[in-house]
Formats: C-alpha cells, structure tokens, sequence
C-alpha cells in the first residue's frame, strides 16, 4: 500500500516513513506548496489544506497538524502556537496562567485523509498541564520549560535532559488512521 503525505518537514517525513513501515505502507512525500487559510480552528485549516493539496495532485493523501489549546483561555493559542513560541518568553504563559484554577493545556493531533470520496478525521488530545514556575533547563521553545505532558509534572525540557520524555499515547492519532487505511485497502 502506498500514501501520499503532504508535509515540507523532512523530519515529520522521516517520522512517517518508520512509522508506517511498521504497518507495511510506503509514505511518500508531496512538497506542493499549499496557501494556508487564517483561521482560529486548526482542523478547519488542515481540511483546507488538504481539499487545495488534492485538486492540485489528483490522487489519495493526507496532512497532519498540531495545534495546542488552553481551556481556561478559550482555547488560546490554538493553530498560533507556533507565532506565540516566537513573540512570548516563558514566563509570559505563568503570567497568563496567573489567576487561573485550570492550567490543562491540550495538544490536539490531526491528521485529515481526502481522496475522491470524501475526508476523514482522525484526532487525538494529549493532556497536559502549565507549570506554575518556569523550569531551570535549556531549551528550543519558551513552551518546553513551561508545559509538562507527563504524569510526573516535569516540564518538557526537563523531560528531554533526562532522557525520558515521551508523551503517553503519542502515535494513537497515527495509528487508528494506519488501522484505518488497511481496512480501506487505499491505493
């Protein structure tokens, strides 16, 4: 079985690739670049993406988002992380956690299957937490030292430093649409 993946990310490709092969299908990787909508709904933008991605290619793919969501701040930032992780320091997520009870924070994953039938959605939330201090460890995102995914409330980044991050139920997006697709038998 082969499907197409539309990502410009070589490493989300690289991940694809050992993932599926596990589940015997060959990912390959469609480049097209593909004008975004601006939208504060992630899937609304992914649907879109892929609907623009197969009047362009003609054939049978999927794309793949994630976006995170703070229930206390109706769901902010949403598909804008990415803008955020630029424009915020970590401790600008204490301060806007501040006077709230609720700190869960959700990472949403998505992937949205189209071919001429039709799409097909398939997400899942990891649940996780904004700490009340910022964590003392180097990192790539202000988000790393302030955001824990783990049971044990350790942040992202001190995850990483020792070695242990993971995230619980990280491939299950990823796996209902592998099951999915061999039941579909895609080509």
């Amino acid at each position: 079985m082969r499907i197409s993946y539309v990502t410009g990310n070589p490493g989300k490709f690289e991940n694809a690739q050992k993932f599926f092969a596990e589940y015997d299908v060959e990912v390959e990787q469609i480049t097209t670049k593909i004008e975004e909508i601006q939208s504060g709904d992630s899937l609304e933008i992914a649907i879109d993406k892929a609907k623009k991605a197969f009047e362009i290619e003609k054939r049978p793919l999927f794309v793949n988002d994630a976006t995170w969501i703070i229930p206390a701040l109706k769901g902010f930032p949403g598909p804008f992380m990415k803008y955020v992780n630029q424009w915020f320091e970590p401790v600008d997520f204490i301060h806007l956690m501040q006077d709230k009870d609720d700190r869960r924070i959700i990472l949403r994953d998505s992937i949205v299957f189209i071919d001429e039938q039709g799409h097909k959605i398939f997400t899942h939330d990891h649940e996780g937490c904004i700490l009340d201090e910022v964590a003392t460890f180097e990192y790539k995102h202000p988000t790393d030292v302030v955001i824990s995914l783990s049971k044990n409330k350790k942040s992202i980044a001190e995850e990483k430093a020792s070695g242990s991050f993971f995230i619980e139920d990280e491939d299950k997006v990823w796996k209902d649409f592998a099951k999915w697709l061999k039941t579909e038998n895609i080509d």
